[in-house]
């Protein structure tokens, strides 16, 4: 067994060591190599532009001294002194030639040139020269002239107190000397930058080496610890900050030694506890809702139903002392026909445990909504609500329940009407939804609904009205209902600026379990 466990020792301690060296000494090339190469750069830069600087200042010396020089021979024509002085700057090092021009261009002497005595060079450098009012330096690669880089510096000769040009110098001096210098001041900064990037790199490998050996040895303590060892020291005899390191190391093993036990028997006692509280909640929360919903069902069981069966009795009685041409009797029908959906609904509210079916109708969404408002508009007017209503003309036939979708309508106009309370404008808007649907919406000007209270809207029994006065189940059974539809229902909202609820219906929703058909219904009733 120890033959093998040594090898793992070995090859978790080495990857370690070997990754703290590498980073310390990459770290070292890499600054160093920055520091070097921005030294050379900014080094070489200011010697190549001395050396370049100083170069040109010379060259333009040795052409204001042959101008100076030949001012006096081309004015007497005297070419043959002209021709011997320029053989003697050109004779300077570094000049590659000289040529005095004529006032016309003409080549008057030269040298470095064969051939060109009383010539009008028509080269580019040639006629800038020439054509100068004043000293020009051009930079040129001319090969055959230069054999590299170099200057052509031209200076006019005027004569002495006069206007008149009588001619032009120039000078071709070749930069290939200060090349030279220029390339061998590159390679002793190179050189340099080798010397001394070899340098520090042996001074990080050593003080590497120092620091990560410490490093190692407080790192397999703690690999010790984390296998639960905890009577393994931790000893690093180092009194720098890894030294002080490892003492703290220490204290926390003997710590984490001590308490380790009764850490374990605290975190069983609070997982059972945990459990326990975790479990008395789902009971409570289960226990609140099923109270709340016998609550509701009892209460609508017992205030509702008697009077709604009083009331339809009255308006059977009513209905049937009025003439049949009385307009009102048509809303006494409504009215009726309104109260028979309400003890429906009170039926499938205390039935809920029971599966129940519903009659699915064909209808046009537009009469249902103006059905539902010919009763909603008059209530509305009494808190000071306007109610506008843009209907699409062109929108398809639904097969819906009939009853369900005036539940749900009904409870977004009553939401809608509590959100204002000071009154406002209440508009209601279909629309062809493509592929084949229809869109509404409910829109309010009211108070709004904060972002917070937006993402539980739909919850059953959460509720934005205070002193007890909804039980939070309106939204949660008109999404349902929706669904139910194969339709979507969503909300938007801002305080203060009111909301918006969006109603999206198919024209062919899913099948419904245990629905029967109605083909008459609306279908019949409705106007196209």
């Amino acid at each position: 067994m120890s033959e093998v466990s040594q090898p793992v020792l070995s090859s978790s301690s080495t990857p370690l060591q070997r990754g703290l060296l590498a980073k310390y000494v990459i770290v070292i090339m890499i600054v160093q190599l920055a520091v070097m190469s921005l030294v050379t750069t900014i080094v070489e830069h200011r010697q190549r532009d001395t050396i370049l600087s100083e170069s040109l200042k010379r060259a333009i010396s040795l052409a204001s001294s042959l101008a100076a020089l030949s001012e006096s021979y081309l004015v007497s024509y005297n070419f043959v002194k002209l021709e011997q002085t320029t053989e003697q700057i050109a004779a300077e090092e570094d000049v590659a030639y000289a040529i005095v021009h004529t006032h016309n261009g003409q080549v008057a002497a030269s040298t470095g040139h064969q051939g060109i005595q009383g010539q009008i060079p028509d080269d580019p450098i040639s006629q800038k020269s020439i054509h100068a009012s004043q000293r020009l330096v051009q930079h040129i690669e001319t090969e055959d002239l230069l054999q590299g880089p170099g200057y052509d510096v031209a200076i006019p000769v005027f004569a002495q107190g006069g206007t008149r040009k009588w001619g032009t110098v120039r000078i071709g001096y070749s930069l290939k000397q200060a090349m030279s210098e220029i390339r061998k001041t590159r390679r002793n900064l190179i050189g340099l930058s080798l010397l001394a990037l070899a340098l520090g790199t042996s001074v990080a490998i050593s003080l590497s080496l120092r620091i990560s050996r410490p490093i190692q040895q407080l790192v397999t303590g703690v690999n010790e610890v984390t296998k639960g060892n905890y009577d393994h020291h931790i000893a690093v005899k180092s009194r720098d900050e890894v030294g002080y390191l490892a003492a703290r190391f220490e204290d926390m093993r003997e710590a984490l030694r001590r308490h380790i036990t009764s850490l374990a028997e605290e975190k069983e006692r609070l997982e059972k506890a945990n459990s326990m509280i975790i479990e008395t909640q789902q009971q409570l929360i289960q226990s609140e809702k099923l109270a709340a919903v016998g609550k509701l069902s009892a209460k609508v069981a017992h205030e509702v139903n008697n009077p709604l069966a009083i009331i339809k009795t009255s308006l059977r009685i009513v209905a049937k002392t009025m003439p049949d041409t009385d307009p009102n009797k048509e809303n006494l029908d409504i009215v009726e026909e309104e109260i028979g959906r309400i003890a429906r609904i009170m039926k499938q509210l205390l039935d809920s445990a029971r599966p129940t079916t519903t009659t699915i109708s064909t209808v046009q969404v537009n009469e249902v909504i103006r059905k539902i408002m010919v009763l909603a508009e008059e209530d509305l007017a009494t808190h000071g609500i306007t109610c506008e209503m843009t209907f699409a003309s062109d929108l398809p036939k639904l097969r819906l329940a009939v009853d369900q979708f005036k539940q749900v309508l009904l409870n977004l106009i009553k939401n809608a009407r509590e959100a204002m309370p000071h009154g406002g404008t209440l508009r209601l808007e279909t629309a062809l939804q493509p592929p084949e649907g229809v869109s509404i919406r409910v829109m309010d000007t009211g108070e709004g609904i904060s972002e917070e209270h937006l993402q539980k809207l739909f919850e059953p029994f959460f509720s934005t009205k205070h002193n007890d006065e909804g039980m939070g189940l309106g939204l949660s059974v008109c999404q349902g209902i929706i669904k139910s539809f194969g339709g979507i229902i969503e909300v938007e909202s801002e305080l203060g600026r009111g909301t918006t609820f969006h109603i999206y219906l198919p024209e062919y929703p899913p099948s419904i379990l245990g629905e029967t058909q109605d083909t008459e219904g609306y279908d019949s009733e409705e106007s196209t």
